[in-house]
Order: C-alpha cells, then structure tokens, then sequence
C-alpha cells in the first residue's frame, strides 16, 4: 500500500468510475440514488485523500510529483467535477438517464487523465496522460442532441487534438535532442538554439488547441453548440484548469538559470492576443453559447501569465483564479441547465423577461456573470486584480493594461447578458418554471464559494 499511496486518490476515483459501470448493467429500482450516492462517497474519499493522506515527493522514477501545489489544484478539479456530474445525474433529458453510468465513467476518466497531467514531470507520462484526458471529450461531444452536428463537431476535434498531440511529441523530441533527457527538469531553457525556441512553440501549438487560446480556438463554439449542454460544466473548466497548472509546473524553471527572454516573450505575444482577440469575438456574438464559449479565451490567456510570472506568491493566486474560474462557471451553467427549452441555438435576447418567471435563477446567474466580469465583491474580481498587480511588478504596465481593457470588454458583453434578463419583455421561452432542489443546491454551493471567496480571498488558503 505505501508503493501506491501517491495514486490513492487518482485510484479511488477510477474504481468509483468502474462502479457506475457496473451499476448500470444491474436492474434495481433506485439505481439513479446509488449512482448519486458512488458517486459523492468516491469523490468525497479522494478529496479526503488529497488533503490529509497523500504524500509529497517525485515517484515513478520522478515521473509523476505531488506537492501541496498539485494538492490544492486536483482537490478543484475533483470538487468541479462533482458539482458537474451532479448536474449530469439530475437531468431532465432521457438520454442522460439512460446513459449516466457511461457518461460518468468517462467524464471521471478524463479527470483521473487531468490529475496525471498536473503531476507528470517527463514528457512520456505527459502525453499518455493528455490522451486519457482528451479522447473521453472526443466521445462525449459526438453524443449532443443534434446528431449530425454533434458528430460533425466530434471528428474536428478528433482531427485536430490528434493533430495537436503530434506537435507536442516534435516538442518532446526536439527537447530531447538537445539535453539528451525527457525529463522537464533536465530542458536547457538558458539555451540560445534554435531548437528550444521551436520546441516551445510546437508544445505552445499543443496548449492553444487543448485551451481554446487564439488562434487555434475554432473548435470551441462548435462543441459548445453540439455537445450534451448537460457536459457543459465539466468541458468549460476542468480540461483548462489541468492544463494551466502543468504549464506552471513545465515553466517553472526558466527563471532559474539565465533568462530566456525570447521564450518569455512568445508566451507573451499568445497571452495578448488571446485576451484581446478573445474580448473582441465575445462582442459580436448574439448566441448565447457562442457568446460563453468566446469568453473562456480571455480566462485562458489570464490564466496563462501566471505561467511566466516567477514569484512565490504565484502559486496562491493561481489557485485563487481556478477557483473562482471552476465555480463561477459551473454555477452559470447549472443556472441555463434549469431553463426549459433551453437549446444550443439560444440567443441572449431569449433571456429577456427571466426575472418576471424566475427570480432566483435570473439573481444568481447575474451574480456568475459579475464575478466572471471581475466586478468587487465576487471572487472574480480578487483572481483578475490579483494577476494584475503581479504581472505589472514582473513585467509593468503592457500586460496589466491588457487585463484591464479586457475586463472592459468582458463587463459590456456579460451586462449584455445581464441587462435582457432584466428585460420587461416576457417571452414564451421563459414561462413560469421551478428549479428543482437537486440543481438549487449545487447553484447554492457555487454562489456561496465565489462570494465567500470575493469577500475573503484568503478563505481558499485555510480550506486548502
């Protein structure tokens, strides 16, 4: 048992995902309340697990680490999860309730598949785990409502994440060539060749399409579009969130010999852009899935700062912004998830009149959208101004200008939003309707964490 402890918690979840599979070849009236109950017990054990019993070090022959960092980060991706495949057992459509078991086994698997990605130091166990975390979304977003267009959707992002995968082996081989090891710690990142200037674009190729960062962020609003809405949650966060905290990780020694100014700036260059870029196409969007999917490239850019920001309170902030970031957007997708009739081809303006049927649904997503806008009072607001102030003490005004004419944009596009819930229009799509108590909690948990959070940053450090 002490040979496997560093795996407990990666190890409980796979066995709680196995149990669900088995649950549902099993004929048993209450099913749906056993599979609530796996699936709450397996998370709650492997979040217990990952606080108090999980030992820190490299393992593996040095392949695989844990420390209090992939500690705090895995504990949100599991409890994002949790909150997402709750939603996913309380759905209101026939397929989930079919094929929850199914859905569950490999949305676990794709976040035991995250797990390893945080963890992974060498370059073999980094893209075996990539691949356990992306070929369950393949699965999943070929299983959206719309046949067709799911499958359509599905085969691009098959086609284009093998794609991508391929650039990161170049990468691999390319580092390799030149220190003679795969282990991340051993990359010459002081070096001036070539080869580590095109190795860190071809892996940076990799994180822009598994991160929807510009320009290769195309595939994102298909899927958002195509994909069971029900998987919404679990796809807009957690992937992301895996993949920010192993660049963390991967960079994290650029700062420890001579700088490598050029890398620096490369990741520099896709950061601005994908924050500008991904502000502007957010405006122009009146369908409201388009809209959220466009908005998740300003986060991603943000999110990628902390990567080439070298100072010791980095790690903190990030966690801070994961937070917020999981919560905030899980919350706002349980909120559309309660509408009835809500589809992919949902305008913004189709939310007009919300708060005349709804009053609790139309407060809570405002307050999501306000704290995803970085608005006082919400966690939101503490993970953008917390990047700012360290990225203008690292690198002065460019890169804190360029969150701040972000957020600018952000606030216009969600009080869009915001301002056709509050409409006086009342409009069929939006008729008297309840939210159960199943989605009214877990609406609940989110809100209270990201205004906790907005009230008391410092509340993550103590739980965590």
């Amino acid at each position: 048992m002490d040979q496997i402890r560093f795996l407990l918690p990666e190890i409980v979840l796979i066995l709680m995902s196995f149990a669900l599979l088995f649950n549902s070849i099993i004929d048993q009236k209450d099913k749906r309340i056993t599979n609530k109950i796996l699936l709450i017990i397996g998370s709650i054990v492997s979040i217990s697990l990952l606080l108090t019993a999980n030992p820190e070090g490299l393992y593996l022959n040095n392949t695989f680490e844990n420390n209090s960092l992939t500690g705090k980060i895995k504990v949100l991706l599991v409890s994002g999860t949790l909150l997402s495949l709750l939603l996913v057992s309380n759905s209101k459509t026939k397929q989930f309730k079919e094929f929850f078991n199914e859905y569950c086994f490999l949305l676990v698997l794709s976040l035991v598949g995250g797990m390893i990605v945080v963890s992974s130091r060498e370059f073999l166990t980094l893209i075996i785990a990539f691949e356990i975390l992306s070929i369950p979304i393949y699965l999943i977003s070929a299983m959206g409502p719309n046949s067709s267009k799911s499958i359509e959707a599905a085969t691009k992002l098959f086609f284009f994440g093998t794609l991508s995968t391929v650039f990161m082996i170049f990468s691999a081989v390319l580092f390799y060539s030149l220190s003679g090891s795969t282990y991340f710690v051993d990359i010459l990142w002081e070096s001036k060749d070539v080869i580590v200037i095109l190795s860190t674009i071809f892996i940076l190729i990799t994180i822009c399409f598994k991160c929807a960062l510009y320009p290769l962020h195309f595939w994102v609003s298909d899927t958002y579009e195509s994909a069971p809405m029900n998987i919404l949650p679990f796809l807009s966060t957690i992937p992301k969130i895996a993949i920010i905290g192993f660049l963390f990780f991967f960079f994290q020694n650029l700062y420890s010999a001579q700088v490598n100014f050029q890398v620096i700036n490369i990741i520099s260059i896709l950061i601005t852009v994908s924050i500008i870029f991904g502000s502007v196409l957010s405006i122009k969007q009146d369908k409201l899935f388009r809209l959220l999917a466009y908005s998740g490239i300003p986060h991603a850019g943000i999110m990628l700062i902390f990567v080439i920001i070298p100072l010791p309170i980095t790690s903190e902030f990030l966690v801070l912004y994961f937070a917020f970031y999981i919560f905030s957007n899980v919350g706002l997708f349980i909120c559309l998830n309660s509408l009835p009739k809500v589809d992919k081809d949902f305008l913004v303006n189709d939310l007009k009149g919300l708060y005349k049927s709804s009053p609790f649904i139309s407060i809570t997503l405002t307050s999501f959208l306000l704290s995803l806008a970085g608005v006082p009072l919400f966690a939101g607001f503490w993970g953008k101004f917390n990047v700012a102030i360290i990225s203008f003490k690292s690198f002065g005004f460019f890169l804190p200008v360029v969150i701040l004419i972000s957020a600018g944009i952000s606030f216009y596009y969600y009080i869009r939003i915001i301002k056709a819930i509050f409409d006086d229009k009342a409009i069929n799509q939006t008729l008297d309707f309840k939210t159960n108590t199943i989605n009214k909690i877990l609406i609940l948990i989110c809100l209270g964490l990201t205004i906790a959070l907005g009230l008391n940053p410092n509340l993550l450090t103590k739980i965590l």
